[in-house]
């Protein structure tokens, strides 16, 4: 199989990650990948912040998890079971899992394709991680976190324009776990052909 199918069909969201930061060189080869990838009129407006700092990280995955306010998982609908999200396990501390390195995709606020800009980046990422052996899990309401009095802050100090929009944040470490979450079966129905 071409290995980049392959890397896409085993990629999958890590939630425990080793203490261990990730390797330099590794790092700067994950954030040129998000570099490349497609933006809306090739404007590569999305700006990559990759903080390795444990006490900002800590802050900010804490109040990530306070801007979480959606439905408990309950036994018959979840997230995770074998590496439980926020939503599953409210013992959990920070919608950043612990992971040693953090990056927020940053993009203006008032471009139609800020969010699509980012994500495709995100999926650039995250997938350039895992062919690497770095985990990751893309991580919602980076907007709230960055909403916040440190987050405003962080943004200021970052030199990051008061215009753009935090967007997606990505955690990144080495997996706690040898072995990989396993996929869940795919759904047959969310590919619709017509001729």
């Amino acid at each position: 199989m071409n290995e980049i199918i392959k890397n896409m069909l085993e990629r999958r969201s890590i939630r425990k990650y080793k203490p261990e930061q990730i390797a330099e060189e590794t790092l700067n080869v994950i954030l040129l990948a998000g570099t490349y990838a497609p933006s809306a009129g090739g404007r590569q407006s999305p700006v990559i912040v990759a903080c390795q700092d444990a006490g900002i990280n800590d802050w900010l995955g804490k109040i990530n998890k306070a801007a979480f306010r959606g439905h408990m998982s309950s036994a018959k609908s979840y997230i995770s079971k074998e590496q439980p999200s926020i939503a599953d396990d409210v013992s959990l501390e920070s919608g950043f899992y612990g992971a040693p390195t953090v990056l927020t995709l940053f993009a203006p606020g008032n471009f139609l394709y800020s969010v699509a800009d980012c994500s495709v980046a995100a999926q650039n990422i995250v997938l350039a991680a895992h062919s690497l052996g770095i985990g990751s899990c893309i991580v919602a309401r980076a907007e709230d976190t960055f909403a916040s009095e440190l987050g405003q802050r962080l943004q200021k100090e970052w030199s990051i324009s008061s215009d753009y929009e935090a967007k997606i944040h990505i955690t990144l470490g080495y997996p706690a776990n040898d072995a990989p979450p396993k996929a869940k079966p795919r759904k047959e129905e969310r590919i619709i052909r017509v001729f």
